[in-house]
């Protein structure tokens, strides 16, 4: 990860604000993270006064990270089991965050909270299929799609889906 310069950061066309407040705080908003805005920002501040000049850095770093759907207990099940999605990522998310599940592309409509786990039980052949997550807020940022394979009792495997 590279440091990032301020002429860098004005040219993130619109999606950097910078505030400070009358309490001496200076915030620096990204909007629509991307992972290449991943890297170690500092901000300095210089104070001219009637003495010596004072300078303060704070260093923070930035790590973006991108959404994993992960299968438990693998991405190969038998019907009838029981398997878990989870929406994953390296960084946490608070409890309320909400998530939206696709299967083959579209989004998957849930009656209950829509959370980092689906919850498949008892698994069926029409889950067979491709799933990823996104987190609500960010719709187009989503998970690469992960296959889901569902054995019958023979151990024959099915990746077909139904269009619900």
């Amino acid at each position: 990860m590279g440091k990032k310069s301020a002429e860098e950061m004005t040219e993130a066309a619109g999606r950097v604000v910078y505030h400070e407040d009358t309490k001496n705080r200076h915030t620096l908003n990204i909007k629509n993270l991307k992972k290449n805005d991943s890297a170690e920002y500092i901000f300095r501040l210089t104070t001219k006064g009637g003495g010596p000049k004072q300078s303060g850095f704070s260093v923070v770093l930035l790590i973006v990270t991108g959404l994993k759907v992960k299968f438990t207990p693998s991405a190969v099940v038998t019907e009838d089991q029981r398997v878990t999605l989870t929406c994953s990522t390296s960084c946490p998310l608070t409890d309320n965050t909400n998530y939206i599940w696709f299967f083959n592309s579209r989004p998957l409509t849930l009656t209950e909270n829509q959370n980092k786990h689906l919850v498949l039980d008892p698994v069926s052949s029409q889950h067979a299929g491709n799933y990823s997550c996104a987190v609500n807020t960010q719709t187009d940022l989503r998970s690469p799609e992960e296959t889901l394979a569902v054995e019958d009792g023979t151990g024959a495997a099915g990746t077909h889906s139904v269009i619900c």
